[in-house]
This record gives C-alpha cells, sequence and structure tokens, in this order.
C-alpha cells in the first residue's frame, strides 16, 4: 500500500472524476469530487468504516484497490457529466447510478425550421441534425426555471409541433407574452430570428446584459427593503450562472478525436492524450519524462512523440487530431498517418468552443501530471529509509562531522528588483519544518541585487538567532553560485560562526558549491542527497515567491486605483472582485463599471485610467 498511499496524497485539489482500479486494471468504481485529493482522502480514514450501512462495502473496496486514475475538469458540472460517463462506458463493480440509459436533457433550437422553437430534449441523436443542440444539463427543473425567465424578457416559441405560419388564432402563450406570435403574423420572422438567436447567446453564456438586469433589480429590491423580492432575484441570478456554467464534457456531435497537450518545467514534461470518441470525453493517456540533464526543445516534443505514438502498428488512428499549435514536422506526419489508415487524417488547432474546452482541460491534466509527479518524487523522499541515505550521503559528500539534523535554505525574489522579499526553509531531519519557516521583506536594497540581497536576509536570520541564544543549523543551503556563497559566508564570518557548514546549488547544471574550494560538485541525477538539497532549494523559492507575488498584487492595485479621489478600500475591493484586475477595469465599459460604482465615480475613472 506505499505506492497507493503516495498516490492518494499526491492527488490535486481539483474537480474531477477518480478511477479506481484493482491489480489487473480493471475498473472498480467511478466517482467525482469538487476536490479530488480529499474526497479520495475519505475512503482511506478509518472514521468512514464505521458508518452502518457503508461502512463494510467501502471497506471491500478499499482492499481492491491497487492503482487511483483521475481526469479534471474545470468544474463539477463537468465532472457530473463525466462520471457518468465514464460509470455507462465501463459498468464498474461497486457502482450502481448510471447504469440504466437515461440521459441528461439538452435544450434543441430547431433551427432546421423557419420559425425556430426551443424545446427541453433528451437524445439528441433522435432529432433532425441540423438543429441545434446546447447542454447537457444536469438538472432540468432548474433549466425550465431559468428559460421561463429569459422568455419574459425576450419571448420564444415552445410549441411541441412546428409552427405554421398565417394561423388564425394564437396559442395561450402569446396571450400571456411569452411567444412574440409568428404563428399569426405579429413578428417578422427576422426580427423573431434576433430572439432565438439572443437566447442562444445566453444560454452558451453570454449572460452579461441579463446578468445585469437581475443584479440591477435585486438591488433595487433592497434599497427598498423589499428583502423577499431581492431573495428571489438573487435565487433567479443563481439559477442563471450555475445554469450557464460552460462544459465540454459532451461537443454534441460524433466525432472521433484526440486532443493533445504537453506541458513542461525544469525537471519534468508530460504529454497527455484526451480521447475524444463520438463526441465524448472517453478517457485519457499521459506520459511523464524526466528532463534533468536532457536537452528538450519545446516545437519539437509534439511532432517527435506523434510519430513515435501513431506510426506504431497497435496505435489506433482517429480522424483527427487536436493540437495547440501546428509544427512543420505535423504536415509531414499527418501524410504518414493518413496512408496508414487509407483515410485522410485532420491535424488541427481547435475550431470551435467545444474543441477549445477539451484542449484547456488537456493542457490542466498535463501541467497537474507535472505536479503530482514532483509530489510523489517528494512523498517518496520522506519515506525513513530514503530520507537517512540523502542525510548519511550529504554527511559524506560534504564531509561534514554530523549528520545534518536541521537544514535551512534561503532564497531571494524579485522580478527587476520590485518588492523584493527573501525566504527561509527549515527542513528537520530531512523534512519540511514549516514553524521554522521565515519571510523577509528586502530593506536595503530596492535594485536588482541578489547577492545584496542575500547577505542581508542572511544576516537578519542568524543574527536574530545568536541574540536570543537559540540553535543554528547544521547545513545552510544558499540558492545560487560562488556570488551568493561567498556573500553568504562573509556574513557568517562577521557574526562569529564562519564554521558553520554552508553550500550554494547553482539551478542552471544542479552544481554544489562549497567554501574555498574552486571546481563545483556534481551529484548523478539519482543521488538522494541532491533529491533532499533540490526540495530545500525548491521548498525556499515556493515560499518566496508566495509573499512576493502577494505583496507585488498589492501594491500594483494599490498605486493606480487608491489614486483615484472618492476610491477607497471598500470601492477598490468590489471594482477588483468584478473585474479580477486593474487591467480588467481599465478594459471594461463605461456602463459596467456604472453598474459598481455608479455614474460619477466610473466617468473618473475611466479618464484616468485611460491617462495612464
Amino acid at each position: 500500500m506505499v505506492d497507493l498511499e503516495v498516490q492518494r496524497k499526491s492527488l490535486p485539489h481539483n474537480p474531477g472524476v477518480y478511477l479506481f482500479k484493482d491489480k489487473n486494471g480493471n475498473i472498480l468504481y467511478v466517482g467525482k469530487a469538487i476536490d479530488l485529493n480529499k474526497r479520495v482522502s475519505q475512503y482511506f480514514q478509518k472514521s468512514t468504516y464505521k458508518d452502518p450501512y457503508f461502512g463494510e462495502k467501502i471497506k471491500e473496496l478499499v482492499s481492491h484497490i491497487a492503482d487511483i486514475d483521475y481526469i479534471i475538469t474545470e468544474n463539477e458540472k463537468e465532472a457530473f457529466i463525466l462520471e457518468n460517463i465514464q460509470i455507462k462506458k465501463h459498468l464498474p463493480k461497486y457502482n450502481v447510478r448510471f447504469r440504466d440509459d437515461t440521459t441528461y436533457p439538452f435544450l434543441m433550437i430547431t433551427y432546421s425550421e423557419k420559425c425556430p422553437r426551443i424545446r427541453v430534449i433528451r437524445g439528441p441523436h433522435k432529432y433532425n441534425q441540423k438543429n441545434l443542440f446546447i447542454g447537457p444539463y444536469t438538472d432540468k427543473k432548474e433549466l425550465r426555471r431559468i428559460l421561463r425567465f429569459i422568455r419574459k424578457t425576450i419571448p420564444f416559441c415552445t410549441c411541441k409541433r412546428k409552427v405554421k405560419e398565417n394561423q388564425k388564432k394564437a396559442c395561450m402563450y402569446y396571450q400571456i407574452k411569452l411567444c412574440p406570435g409568428p404563428c399569426i403574423g405579429k413578428i417578422t420572422p427576422e426580427d423573431y430570428l434576433q430572439n432565438i438567436k439572443q437566447v442562444e447567446l445566453f444560454l452558451k453564456g453570454e449572460t452579461e446584459k441579463l446578468t445585469k438586469i437581475l443584479k440591477n433589480k435585486m438591488e433595487k429590491a433592497v434599497e427598498e427593503q423589499n428583502f423577499e423580492s431581492a431573495a428571489i432575484w438573487r435565487d433567479r441570478l443563481g439559477d442563471l450562472t450555475r445554469v450557464t456554467i460552460k462544459h465540454t464534457i459532451i461537443s454534441g456531435n460524433k466525432k472521433n478525436q484526440d486532443i493533445i497537450s504537453y506541458y513542461k518545467d525544469e525537471e519534468y514534461s508530460a504529454v497527455l492524450i484526451l480521447l475524444i470518441r463520438e463526441g465524448k470525453l472517453s478517457g485519457k493517456i499521459p506520459f511523464i519524462y524526466d528532463l534533468k540533464g536532457k536537452l528538450i526543445e519545446k516545437n519539437g516534443i509534439i511532432p517527435a512523440f506523434m510519430k513515435q505514438y501513431y506510426l506504431h502498428p497497435a496505435t489506433k488512428v482517429p480522424n483527427e487530431i487536436i493540437v495547440n499549435e501546428i509544427h512543420k514536422d505535423v504536415e509531414v506526419l499527418k501524410d504518414l498517418l493518413s496512408k496508414k489508415i487509407k483515410k485522410k487524417i485532420k491535424v488541427k488547432t481547435p475550431s470551435d468552443h467545444f474543441e477549445e474546452g477539451f484542449l484547456k482541460i488537456a493542457n490542466k491534466n498535463a501541467k497537474v501530471i507535472v505536479e503530482q509527479e514532483k509530489i510523489k518524487q517528494e512523498l517518496e523522499l520522506e519515506s525513513s529509509n530514503q530520507i537517512n541515505q540523502a542525510l548519511n550521503e550529504l554527511k559524506e559528500v560534504l564531509n561534514l562531522h554530523n549528520i545534518p539534523h536541521i537544514i535551512e535554505g534561503f532564497d531571494i525574489s524579485n522580478i527587476q528588483g520590485t518588492d523584493p522579499t527573501g525566504s527561509l526553509v527549515s527542513f528537520l531531519d530531512g523534512k519540511p519544518n514549516k514553524k521554522w519557516y521565515r519571510h523577509y521583506k528586502i530593506r536595503s536594497k530596492s535594485t536588482p541585487d541578489d547577492v545584496g540581497m542575500m547577505k542581508e536576509v542572511v544576516y537578519r536570520r542568524y543574527n536574530s538567532l545568536i541574540e536570543k541564544n537559540l540553535e543554528l543549523p547544521d547545513l545552510i543551503l544558499i540558492d545560487g553560485g560562488k556570488g551568493q556563497l561567498n556573500a553568504s559566508l562573509s556574513v557568517l564570518n562577521d557574526l562569529g560562526i564562519g564554521n558553520t557548514p554552508i553550500l550554494g546549488l547553482a539551478k542552471k547544471f544542479e552544481e554544489i558549491y562549497l567554501p574555498n574550494k574552486k571546481e563545483p560538485i556534481r551529484l548523478s541525477d539519482d543521488s538522494a542527497a541532491l533529491k533532499l538539497l533540490q526540495r530545500v532549494r525548491d521548498e525556499a523559492h515556493r515560499f518566496g515567491v508566495k509573499l512576493h507575488r502577494k505583496l507585488r498584487a498589492k501594491r500594483v492595485s494599490k498605486s493606480i486605483l487608491d489614486d483615484i479621489p472618492g476610491i477607497g478600500p471598500a470601492k477598490r475591493t468590489k471594482l477588483l472582485e468584478t473585474f479580477g484586475s486593474v487591467d480588467g477595469v481599465k478594459k471594461a465599459k463605461l456602463n459596467e463599471i456604472e453598474g459598481v460604482v455608479g455614474e460619477k465615480l466610473a466617468k473618473m475613472i475611466q479618464d484616468f485610467l485611460l491617462n495612464k
């Protein structure tokens, strides 16, 4: 269970679907989650087994789990739909729901007709494919509620039968102003089609106009202290938000496609294939590569991968392959693949909302695969055997008198000298000891000078320990090469603790610099000692960047918006929450800003930002 424990703990904190598999790769159970890590962890908690009804069943399920797979989605709604698809596809032993053939509701706009109708249907494949299908949706009642509300703003026809023109009498919905009466000629076909197009935009998520109407009505009701009415408008706004969340789990067509994504950082790269079969997200195939010590060009990785993967005799090639960008080598590969299956293959970039959405999911999954691999490495390193091996190897390689029980690492974070910060992380017996972590705002430097900033942070740390008579570390790690190391060593000498073991770890070639030695030390990529040092260095960087970003965001937002007369903390927060950033405020239309701060102040804000 050690590998399974590492797998479970390294799961991402994202919405998605998880799949439990047995030792033979058979899928035992499929579930959805808002947070994959937290949800899956619940299965392994002893308190779960105490449940009088589910406890024994869960215990039995967990005893057979040998592998955990997952697919990340954009939101819970997508996870709900994908769970349905995966259960119907695999029919897992421990799942009961969704084994039947029921499907989620879709909205159908009958563009195959002169006067299009809007209907809620199931099974779009049963209808004329010239119609537009929007969905699926997870809640039919919620969908009907939102349609009723949209209809009060933009009337449309919902007749079950095809609309016949020049009828003598209209239906009840015309009388109550929910239908504009195309059947009795009360609206021209052109104007009626404009109504339908507007409804289509709302249902696809273009809800700015309708959202503003709802917000205004809610705020007006609050001003009039009509709180019951305000609650109704608030609920309708929530319905609109939920029902129009875009999803890309089912595209509405019957295409077979592979969506290929690629993600790379300094240590690992991942290539991910999302399998779209008959328009549905069917599964994923991930590939992870260790990049340490290797040179790989980003533009060349996808063509090289595709050649190796798709030209293999056992690989089934779909009709379409979607990639982020078309590389010149891909065109050559496309011809080879077409010859392989004796049919023309399309290799292209996304051409519609669904393909863009599928690629976005693929990109997110590829990134998480890399992050998960790094977490796995960290978790494996935390096992006592590997930690002891790493600490003993460090003692030998660095010629230390004792095993380094306390290791402290330093990093400087700044972009062109702005908002510079220093970070200190501490590891106790090879594991992070977060209660000893420290952030430092740089006081002495405002220009890009990592060496000078490092001197300041090291001095402040160890001067404080000496004054408080606290324990010094067994090893100090400085992020950088000779310059940062020598500067830090001079500080230790000035403080009278120059005999404290210290090293610099230069990121480019992962070289270890030691005091009074000209040549750096290079350890092998699989060295436990090097992995531990890398983890200390990377943790110091991560911790430092966290404060640096916070300070930079705070400075940017305050320095611009707070200079506008009439903008205080409350209005600034409201503007940033509404538009996301200062740049978002700058790009917003005047009437959108008016909806947040009023007409007079909105004009002042727009004039101020346009001159910046």
